[in-house]
């Protein structure tokens, strides 16, 4: 119960008082009864409201008279609420004046729990002639404590040591109740002890502030070995919260400074694989902490060490080797705390070279057609075994160091590059390119080409090659003519030819000639043979081919099909009066004074030039727009001319003149 305990003499047995306490106590029971129920104890955060409930259980019916709620102090409790019927009263100038409040179910809210509210609360609830009833609740506060901050010690601590020493301090502050704290080595917790022993203990330290929270410190101390050199070190602060969650808060890591002696030395060089003209950088790695001597070395003769630098430095640079630096190098490591300990290490080193290409037989490379077995040798000395091939046009064409030459050809003729390499050096790489000439006479392939302009003109163009490069004539007759000359590579040679061709037709032949032989081409060109074209003379080293001649073929169709239709059209525009082509706008096509004859010619293996769609004027000009339509009038007679000389039966040609 929650009233306070009086002073004062014990009622006596069988007094008159005593005897009218039973006999109140005996009614009242007879009346009824009030039961009252609250939780035995509730959790609160500081900081945060806590609400306590008060529920009355009356045996009979009646009308609660009042309730009311006190706080406990010591052995004395003080009221802080109490309501009758609709009357309601908060206490004045109790710590509680301002921060409660009961609801209609009696239940208590405490606002902006404080520390000093863990207390015991009493609810009691009177109920007339029923009497009245009691019960309390144990108020336990709670406030999660700050982040845990590590402080090192800062001091360098030999594995030589045969005691711990301090490695850090854990501190975590305004926690309540008090919370725990754990120390951990690579997420391991480590075991907690206070016993001072020769490996590990902590030294803990509890601090409550005035306003009643706890600060909360622990010291380790740890023997470390070397394995511990990359380990970290930190502190767990673990607590509890209302409604018994636990929790915990971690510091930031740490790394502890070890000093240990060196006990193993490697000795490395960079990059991998060296060819002259690199920078290799020797280096010397020891697993000792403390400061260290480097000496780097290189041995001459198989006997003789050449220092190459020795202090504290752990690498070595040299610039720009060469093969002459190939050789043993090494270093040698002084360790004052390794008892005087002499570790040298030392390695070969070999610098990989490529010297320049050498071919076997030195060129120049001309050989004659029929020539047998001409080999080129191809070789380069390296620092290893090296790797040859031979490309021509960037095709493999030997797979050795060897280039071979059966029987020669003029195919054999071109540029060849022998490439050297070394397998175990990509990077080490030459190359050298070479020409073969083969020596053949002349060879020749000519084409014709007729043209009109104003007359008629043939251009014979003829592609030449041999070695050495042919000399050119070309002649009518026995005239020698002169001839545009185009000289190429491969000793190729073009020849163009330009000149009029008669009515009676041409016998033109041209001729290569050198030291091996010579080649000639006869021509015999005819009128009838001619194709139309307002072209000038081709320029000169043009080619034209006649292989497409099936394809032209069917090209002039659609042209002709084309036109054919354009030609209905505009006939069906000229009847509909829409084309002013009548008596003022038609022209005498057969005039000659307007513009030169005109041949038109279609023959199934020559090339139609596309100037024979006639639409400007054959010297060039162009046509005012009355010239235009006349123009287009003559297009749809001149289509009617084509149709009929495709009806020719002589097949090969037609001939129509305008």
């Amino acid at each position: 119960m929650c009233s306070a305990a009086r002073a004062g003499p014990a009622p006596v047995s069988g007094s008159p008082c005593f005897t009218v306490l039973i006999v109140i106590l005996t009614i009242t029971g007879i009346i009824g009864s009030v039961q009252v129920s609250t939780p035995p104890v509730v959790e609160a955060e500081i900081g945060k409201p806590i609400s306590i409930p008060c529920v009355p259980d009356i045996s009979t019916p009646s009308t609660v008279k009042y309730v009311q709620w006190f706080v406990m102090e010591k052995d004395t409790r003080q009221r802080i609420y109490f309501q009758d019927g609709e009357n309601r009263i908060i206490n004045n100038k109790t710590r509680y004046t301002d921060r409660i409040n009961v609801d209609k179910n009696y239940t208590l809210t405490i606002d902006n729990i404080e520390l000093k509210d863990e207390r015991t609360f009493c609810c009691q609830v009177g109920a007339g002639p029923a009497g009245n009833g009691e019960a309390t609740t144990e108020l336990k506060v709670f406030d999660a404590p700050e982040i845990p901050e590590i402080f090192e010690s800062n001091k360098l601590i030999s594995i030589m040591k045969t005691e711990p020493s301090e490695i850090a301090t854990c501190v975590t502050r305004n926690g309540y109740p008090a919370p725990n704290i754990t120390w951990y080595k690579d997420h391991t917790p480590l075991q907690a002890t206070t016993k001072i022993n020769n490996k590990m203990y902590m030294i803990p330290q509890a601090t409550k502030e005035p306003s009643g929270l706890y600060t909360i410190a622990s010291t380790l101390y740890y023997l470390p070995e070397k394995k511990d050199k990359d380990s970290k070190f930190y502190c767990e602060v673990n607590y509890r919260m209302p409604t018994g969650v636990e929790k915990m808060k971690k510091s930031i890591k740490i790394d502890i400074q070890i000093s240990y002696p060196t006990e193993n030395v490697e000795f490395l060089y960079r990059p991998k694989i060296l060819k002259e003209t690199d920078n290799m950088i020797l280096e010397c790695k020891s697993d000792g902490s403390s400061s260290v001597e480097n000496t780097f070395y290189r041995v001459r003769d198989g006997q003789e060490e050449e220092t190459l630098q020795s202090g504290t430095g752990n690498t070595f640079e040299i610039v720009g080797v060469k093969r002459n630096d190939s050789g043993v190098y090494g270093c040698r490591v002084l360790d004052f705390d390794a008892d005087d300990k002499d570790f040298n290490v030392n390695k070969t080193i070999t610098i990989n070279y490529l010297d320049p290409i050498v071919l076997k037989p030195r060129g120049p490379y001309i050989f004659e057609e029929g020539d047998k077995n001409k080999n080129i040798y191809c070789s380069a000395e390296g620092s290893q075994q090296t790797s040859v091939i031979w490309k021509k046009h960037k095709k493999t064409v030997s797979s050795t160091n060897l280039l071979q030459l059966p029987v020669v050809t003029s195919d054999d003729s071109g540029n060849y590059t022998c490439e050297v390499t070394i397998r175990g050096v990509p990077s080490l790489f030459k190359k050298k390119s070479i020409r073969v000439t083969v020596k053949e006479p002349p060879k020749v392939n000519c084409t014709e080409k007729i043209f009109y302009k104003n007359r008629h003109y043939v251009n014979l163009t003829c592609i030449f090659k041999g070695y050495p490069t042919p000399n050119i004539t070309c002649s009518i007759g026995k005239e020698v003519k002169d001839i545009r000359k185009h000289l190429l590579p491969n000793h190729i040679v073009i020849s163009e030819l330009i000149v009029l061709l008669p009515a009676e037709g041409l016998n033109v032949t041209c001729n290569g000639t050198n030291e091996y032989g010579s080649k000639t081409h006869n021509s015999v060109v005819q009128r009838e043979s001619t194709a139309v074209s307002t072209k000038r003379p081709p320029i000169a080293g043009k080619t034209h081919r006649g292989s497409s001649g099936g394809m032209l073929i069917v090209i002039i169709i659609v042209c002709i099909i084309l036109l054919a239709f354009l030609g209905a059209i505009l006939y069906f525009l000229y009847k509909k009066g829409k084309i002013p082509c009548g008596r003022s706008g038609k022209q005498d096509i057969t005039r000659t004074d307007v513009h030169d004859d005109v041949v038109v010619e279609v023959k199934n293996d020559q090339k139609v030039p596309e100037e024979t769609v006639l639409l400007q004027g054959v010297n060039g000009e162009k046509k005012l727009p009355s010239d235009q339509i006349s123009s287009i009038c003559n297009t749809i007679l001149l289509l009617n001319g084509w149709k009929s000389s495709l009806k020719s039966p002589n097949g090969d040609h037609s001939t129509t003149k305008i």
